[in-house]
């Protein structure tokens, strides 16, 4: 049932067009979003959704958001402009779109009111980076048209629905936690209880993700099957007839569904606590691994796209996983005198019993992990053990707050839940903490993954059955002969690749040499948003660096260390490169960065002029600064060299025209196939006798879109032209990846 169902999924899903004249095709929006770079627009508001600003319909629900309220609107009306500024026409169209009130406002509408509205929309291009935040995605998955913030709005009263009951359902929860917990407990057990985890603090969610227990936060089969246990034992003490309380569980549970978002999670737990139920009632006995498939039915076919959605392959995939790999426990095959003992009992039902189940989840969710994210969680299965009793006890908890008709009793239980949470995130943060919290898998082809999934599904049989032990092993054998090849061709082809990260107005420069080793040259910028965490240490993962042998920070630039506190946090870094009159600069935030390489006892090495790296086919050469010789923080930018394989590269960091002078005054040889221009394109570097002396095929111009700074400048761009050095700009490419090779130099962008 479960694969028919699936395969049912993909035919309709595959059969459904997309957005058609919201949307258009891929490539189309990724064609437009170049043209929109290259022209320096950077934003495609109106004409890539192809919908008006203006419009009307009915709010559908309302979101709390850190930043504000968030309106999912059910839009039924666009009103088009004309030049004199009124309107000129008023079609009816539907679409959905997400319009978000920043501003703190005391009476904003409610879901089943009508609203009229101008909006400003957000552009959506495709990602930058690989493994970035997919915008577009997101907007499909969500079926959104559009996304954006209001600049004017106008709300009418309207007709009372369910989620207008169920937002004030949430609203009335969160009053009755706030009277006893802070924000952030509050905000933590309104994820739990009602789904709603706009007031967990961004830092905890970040632990929670780290550690592999992000899974806890997000309304689950975990928490549908503690309220049904509670329910049951609540229902069966009152004394009713056992088929009134199944019926009144299902009745109370199928209402849960919707006041927590309806998540696929959610109803396939909800459903395969229904489904044996109810059989119970006709006499039927319950099959768990045969309920899955009937949610999984009954979920799939009203809505077959959702088999993409990465939640849910990872819900069903963690239960199927337990219901298949219980039954095989080895505990089971213990000699009996073992199993008989008490002290053994207790050690197996507190700590291997459960280390079993979170293995048996982990595994069959890992084909999934490791396609979506490039990561697992080393330390996940013991979170588990000690992180998810905690937080099952403040759940407990505070539902029995807000079930206290008395607020002195329900004050106590606030103050158990709160413990218990506070433990929880405490435990969470020392996981998340060490920077091999999160470790990269992958990327691995999709019959390398289904390759792994049929041995994990055989994996439990394989004991009594022949059949499975050989299939087994052919899976091995042929996982082992593909990364045998790839291995193969990597000796047999060597090559080496400069990839510069669009972080935005700042640097951020991965280099792989050979052997496999990776260097970054400097961390981008943490103002606007956080280089290191939400883009290096992404893309990191999704190209499949484990580890960084060295992070090189040119200068104590906030642009070009912005993001090295989160990427020393996250990932990681066996050393540190940075020149000695930096490591005496005292910036407070570059103070914290090297406190915390201190603190993980990463080594830190004084980089200066002559410092060789090398091994079999490629060397790191530092060209600037000069040893124990402090200049301004631009002129004494790190300038490497790269050099293998015939082939070679400058990187320059923000060095100034006096620190390009520095380096001519020397005999170095300076010709190269790349050279990244200082400073952005800043005409402060990049002169003219250095552009001559280094001769560069290509140049590189780290800038961010629409920068302060205007950068590149003219001057630059016009030197570059008139010796015919072509320039590639992440502003209009996105992330520039050089590949070199023995025979040849290439590059490829995002756009």
């Amino acid at each position: 049932m479960i694969f028919i169902s699936m395969a049912v999924g993909i035919v309709v899903h595959e059969g459904i067009p997309s957005f058609g004249t919201l949307w258009g095709n891929e490539k189309g929006a990724r064609e437009y979003a170049g043209e929109c770079a290259e022209k320096g627009v950077g934003d495609c508001d109106g004409k890539y959704a192809k919908i008006s600003n203006l419009g009307c319909g009915k709010i559908e629900m309302r979101l709390p958001r850190p930043k504000g309220t968030a309106f999912i609107i059910n839009v039924s009306q666009e009103k088009i402009r004309n030049t004199a500024n009124s309107f000129e026409e008023t079609r009816d169209i539907h679409y959905k779109v997400r319009l978000t009130e920043k501003r703190d406002m005391p009476n904003l509408p409610e879901p089943g009111d009508s609203i009229c509205y101008e909006a400003s929309w957000y552009p959506v291009t495709p990602p930058t980076v690989p493994g970035a935040f997919d915008t577009q995605g997101w907007l499909k998955s969500q079926n959104l048209a559009a996304y954006g913030k209001f600049k004017h709005w106008v709300s009418y009263p309207g007709d009372r629905t369910f989620e207008r009951s169920f937002f004030k359902f949430r609203q009335f929860l969160q009053a009755r936690f706030a009277k006893f917990l802070d924000p952030a407990e509050t905000g933590l057990l309104m994820g739990l209880l009602a789904g709603d985890r706009s007031g967990i603090p961004e830092v905890l969610r970040s632990d929670f993700q780290r550690s592999g227990l992000v899974h806890v936060l997000a309304i689950s089969g975990f928490h549908v099957v503690l309220l049904a246990g509670m329910l049951m034992v609540f229902l069966k003490a009152t004394g009713l007839p056992h088929k009134i309380v199944i019926f009144i569980a299902v009745a109370l549970l199928a209402v849960y569904v919707p006041v927590t978002g309806g998540s696929p999670a959610v109803r396939r737990a909800v459903m395969m606590f229904a489904i044996p139920q109810i059989g119970t009632l006709f006499g039927k006995p319950a099959n768990t691994l045969n309920s899955l498939g009937v949610a999984l039915l009954l979920i799939i076919l009203p809505e077959p796209s959702v088999i993409w959605n990465p939640g849910f392959q990872l819900s069903f995939a963690a239960t199927a996983g337990i219901i298949i790999g219980t039954p095989h426990n080895p505990t089971k095959y213990l000699p009996e005198s073992l199993s008989r003992n008490k002290l053994w009992q207790k050690i197996q039902a507190f700590a291997i019993d459960p280390t079993y189940v979170t293995l048996c989840a982990t595994l069959a969710t890992a084909p999934f992990l490791i396609h979506h994210f490039k990561t697992l969680s080393p330390f996940a299965w013991f979170g588990n053990i000690i992180i998810v009793p905690a937080i099952s006890l403040g759940m407990q908890a505070g539902l029995f707050a807000q079930l206290s008709p008395i607020d002195f009793i329900s004050g106590t239980f606030c103050a158990a839940a709160r413990f218990f949470l506070r433990l929880a995130s405490l435990l969470t943060r020392i996981l998340s903490d060490s920077a091999a919290a999160s470790m990269t898998v992958g990327p691995f082809s999709p019959p390398v993954l289904l390759a792994l999934g049929f041995l994990i599904l055989l994996l439990p049989i394989c004991r009594k059955n022949y059949l499975a032990r050989k299939y087994a092993f052919l899976c091995m054998l042929a996982g082992a002969a593909l990364f045998s090849f790839e291995s193969y061709r990597e000796v047999l082809h060597p090559s080496w690749t400069l990839t510069t990260i669009d972080v935005g107005q700042g640097d951020s420069h991965l280099v792989k040499a050979p052997s496999g080793r990776h260097f970054l040259v400097d961390a981008g910028d943490n103002s606007r948003q956080d280089s290191g965490k939400d883009i290096i240490v992404p893309f990191l993962h999704h190209i499949g660096v484990r580890e960084l042998d060295a992070l090189i920070i040119t200068h104590p630039d906030k642009d070009h260390f912005g993001g090295a506190l989160s990427l020393l946090k996250m990932f990681p870094v066996k050393e540190i490169w940075a020149s000695k009159c930096s490591l005496k600069e005292r910036k407070p935030d570059w103070q914290q960065v090297l406190r915390e390489a201190n603190k993980r006892h990463i080594p830190i090495r004084d980089v200066h002029r002559g410092l060789l790296w090398k091994e079999n086919f490629f060397e790191i050469r530092t060209l600037h600064p000069v040893e124990n010789v402090c200049t301004e923080a631009n002129e004494g930018s790190i300038t490497l060299r790269l050099k293998g394989l015939g082939h070679s590269a400058i990187l320059t960091g923000d060095l100034t025209t006096a620190g390009e002078k520095t380096i001519m005054k020397t005999d170095v040889y300076l010709k190269s196939d790349v050279l990244k221009l200082g400073h952005h394109g800043s005409k402060t570097s990049s002169s003219l006798p250095f552009l001559t002396a280094v001769a560069p095929t290509y140049a590189i111009i780290p800038s961010g879109r629409k920068n302060r700074f205007r950068h590149p400048h003219k001057q630059v761009t016009d030197r570059l032209d008139s010796l015919n050095i072509p320039y590639i700009n992440t502003a209009k490419k996105g992330t520039i990846t050089f590949t070199f090779v023995p025979d040849s130099v290439s590059y490829t962008t995002m756009w």
